[in-house]
């Protein structure tokens, strides 16, 4: 299947492969890269209107869009949060219309001073799609146009799944085992809903929000994990877990997304001396190959105990990207064949530093893919699945051959 880039100057913004349309991250920024406007207002109009540009240079439309999802950053309390986003909706719903796409939201660092929120997306064009809302299924606390999921030919795009009621009350507060088997039931109705099981799930991000520090890290993830087993598949999902600020609810504690492909023929991408988990014989899962599409998941820079392996982000995002090669290979791809790239990092300190820890791994990266490369998105985390953790990627890859 051939790849077709949308750039702009060096950066490639969108990936168009068949009917599928990968957009990386979108900002309110002008031609210089500066951030343009100080309110949420301003930078959603901007942001939503650079993602409607990109998706017309790919031949698609927002009524495309099967999938978005919202980074936001917001300083202040609960109520300035719900302010946010409040504003942040009454732009949004300008450019979506029911039925909507998914959408998943999560507070974060974004990697611009003054960036408000970055909108990344997902569009099939020219294909039939089925909505996917399941009666009695937990809903938003107010009216929105959005889905829970949409079924497009062999593929499931779920978003984020919640641990809430039909009413948009957080169920189990305070309670991060009772939140993640809420959430990882809900996206086990979802898949159902559009004809696939636990089995079909190919990508599945996990977010979760905890503070504390050294191996209270690992010790809160396996804590969690060891309900999120009871929903895995047996080899599981690729995907990621990234600790982040908070989300749209501070009640919430954990949100789940995923990708789901039909179909039993397909490939494990689990390759020999490679990193691994801190929970022996999970049955955790690297990569899938299946039909097109390859799904690596987030890989980080550790041993096969789960301990970080580098001490700066330089070692750290060459080992990375290296994991993912050697993923790659395993089902007959490289870096030629990678469509997206999903970037993580942990970056504390002043803008100065981020900066220079954004022009580090833009460093590593051009070694793996010159520009103008994959497109991608890049977010603040403020941690990891295990402790000294800096950087973990994903990537999605189209087969083109």
């Amino acid at each position: 299947m051939n790849m077709e880039r949308i750039t702009s100057q060096t950066t490639t913004q969108a990936v168009r492969a068949g009917n599928l349309i990968f957009v990386g991250g979108q900002m309110s920024l002008d031609e210089q890269g500066r951030v343009v406007g100080s309110d949420i207002t301003t930078q959603a109009r901007h942001a939503f209107d650079a993602l409607k540009r990109v998706l017309a240079e790919a031949g698609a439309s927002m009524s495309d869009v099967v999938k978005h999802n919202i980074y936001f950053h917001c300083d202040g309390d609960d109520a300035a949060v719900a302010k946010f986003l409040e504003e942040l909706d009454q732009v949004r719903l300008t450019y979506f219309s029911d039925p909507g796409p998914t959408t998943t939201e999560t507070r974060v660092g974004l990697d611009r001073e003054g960036a408000l929120i970055l909108i990344d997306a997902w569009a099939v064009v020219g294909e039939s799609k089925e909505r996917l809302m399941p009666e009695g299924h937990w809903n938003w606390s107010k009216p929105l146009p959005f889905s829970h999921g949409w079924k497009v030919g062999d593929m499931i795009f779920v978003g984020g799944q919640r641990s809430l009621d039909a009413q948009g009350r957080v169920l189990g507060v305070g309670d991060i085992e009772v939140q993640t088997d809420h959430a990882f039931r809900n996206l086990d109705t979802l898949l159902q809903a559009g004809g696939g099981d636990r089995h079909s799930l190919m990508r599945q991000n996990t977010y979760f929000r905890f503070f504390g520090q050294g191996r209270e890290v690992t010790d809160y993830w396996e804590k969690m994990t060891n309900v999120r087993r009871r929903y895995m598949s047996i080899p599981s999902a690729a995907g990621a877990g990234l600790r982040i600020t908070g989300f749209p609810n501070a009640q919430e504690l954990i949100q789940v997304e995923g990708i789901g492909v039909l179909g039993e023929n397909k490939q494990r991408l689990q390759p020999d001396n490679h990193w691994d988990w801190s929970i022996p014989n999970t049955q955790f899962t690297q990569g899938w190959r299946i039909g097109n599409l390859a799904f690596i998941g987030g890989q980080i820079s550790a041993d096969n105990k789960a301990q970080a392996v580098g001490q700066d982000m330089e070692t750290q995002t060459r080992n990375v990207f290296q994991f993912i090669r050697s993923v790659l290979r395993e089902g007959g791809l490289d870096e030629s064949d990678v469509a997206k790239l999903y970037i993580y990092y942990h970056a504390p300190g002043d803008w100065s530093q981020v900066a220079e820890t954004k022009a580090t791994i833009a460093a590593v990266q051009r070694e793996f893919y010159p520009e103008p490369g994959p497109c991608s998105t890049a977010i603040r985390v403020s941690g990891f699945a295990f402790e000294d953790l800096l950087i973990e990627i994903e990537a999605l890859a189209v087969c083109r051959v």
